[in-house]
């Protein structure tokens, strides 16, 4: 049963004798049953600092943090203000979790990671840090998730994540205007990858090619105008990919050629004025495809049914509104699938006609087939 201790200096939850945090086998009971023997005694005073050096390492809490006490974690939260320091003293040693956020941090160490080994998770965001160093993370062979959103990190030396078996790692809403290869080990665990909300100009493929075991990368609010052909080669095991809110124009029409587990793929705001006719070919297992808000005038034949496979279930989703149709001949391929496959379309009475002018916000699925003057 865990339990909850809200600081050193704060009393622990009134309630029943047997639902009391279990932090009272450190203090000593019956020593009224000893005052016979002045040995006893001593062997109880000695009894009593031992104890009490034993809860303090294993319970102690650091001054502005919150600390939580279970049979297999000890989570550290700290997200005061006033904080500008990396809370170091008091940390309990057996510590799993560690969470400063929303605090003034603006800098951390190796040193002040030190008295952590057995970390698994570490959250840092919303905090002030503009530099890592690299050896950060070294002796954290247990850490597994790292999350710096939301700091002023623009530059990031090689290495920096290195040595910790990392599977998730975030880095989104920093000033990243690259990332680089050297930054993770070849053959890396990371199964996740956020850097959404950064400035990066162009998919890091170098950086991608370390990581044959991803299954989710964001990249969502970057500057990205277009995908190459060899982008996302690496990604074979790629299950989620948000490219949404960036500036693509262009996406080669084999970017996706190995990123056949995708389930989910955004697209949705940004500048895409057309879509290769291949450009979906075996990604049968995709279930949610987002091509909203972009500037497409019409669908290459073909496009959609390249996405099922003979078998599958009808489960997958098509968001297709807020782009300006081009309600003639051309939009014939969009209003025949959509018309068979009306369950698959998010919000199908916002797919509306941009032009021409007599059917300008018109549903697609109103149209007759004399109105669009389909052959």
């Amino acid at each position: 049963m865990s339990w909850q201790l809200l600081s050193s200096t704060t009393a622990p939850p009134a309630g029943p004798k047997e639902m009391r945090p279990p932090m009272v086998v450190c203090q000593p009971a019956g020593r009224q049953k000893f005052h016979s023997s002045r040995n006893m005694d001593s062997w109880i005073l000695l009894t009593l600092l031992l104890s009490s050096y034993f809860c303090h390492a294993i319970f102690a809490c650091p001054h502005l943090c919150t600390c939580f006490f279970s049979t297999n974690t000890t989570q550290v939260v700290c997200s005061e203000p006033s904080l500008t320091h990396f809370p170091s003293v008091g940390l309990p040693a057996n510590t799993t979790l560690l969470s400063v956020e929303f605090t003034n941090l603006s800098s951390i160490s190796a040193h002040d990671l030190e008295a952590t080994p057995l970390l698994q998770e570490l959250h840092l965001s919303d905090n002030l840090l503009s530099s890592l160093p690299e050896n950060l993370l070294k002796g954290l062979t247990h850490l597994h998730t790292l999350d710096l959103t939301r700091n002023q990190l623009e530059h990031l030396p090689p290495r920096v994540f290195h040595h910790a078996p990392l599977q998730n790692l975030v880095l989104r809403e920093n000033l990243l205007h690259t990332a680089v290869a050297e930054w993770l080990p070849p053959n890396s665990n990371i199964t996740t990858l956020n850097l959404a909300g950064n400035r990066l100009g162009t998919i890091p493929t170098a950086l991608l090619q370390n990581l044959p075991r991803l299954n989710v990368l964001d990249l969502r609010q970057n500057h990205l105008e277009k995908i190459t052909a060899d982008s996302l080669n690496a990604l074979s095991d790629l299950e989620m990919l948000h490219l949404e809110e960036n500036k693509l124009s262009y996406i080669d029409p084999l970017a996706f050629q190995h990123t056949t587990k995708l389930t989910h793929l955004f697209l949705q705001d940004n500048q895409l004025h057309k879509v290769p006719p291949g450009l979906f070919q075996g990604l049968h297992r995709l279930e949610v495809l987002t091509l909203n808000n972009n500037k497409l005038r019409s669908l290459p034949y073909g496009l959609l049914e390249k996405i099922r496979s003979r078998g599958a279930s009808n489960n997958q989703r098509v968001d297709l509104s807020m782009n300006p149709w081009e309600c003639k001949a051309e939009v014939a391929y969009l209003w025949k699938w959509m018309r068979a496959n009306r369950e698959s379309v998010f919000f199908p009475l916002d797919v509306q006609c941009w032009g021409p002018e007599p059917l300008k916000g018109r549903p697609v699925l109103s149209l007759t087939e004399e109105e669009i003057k389909t052959k």
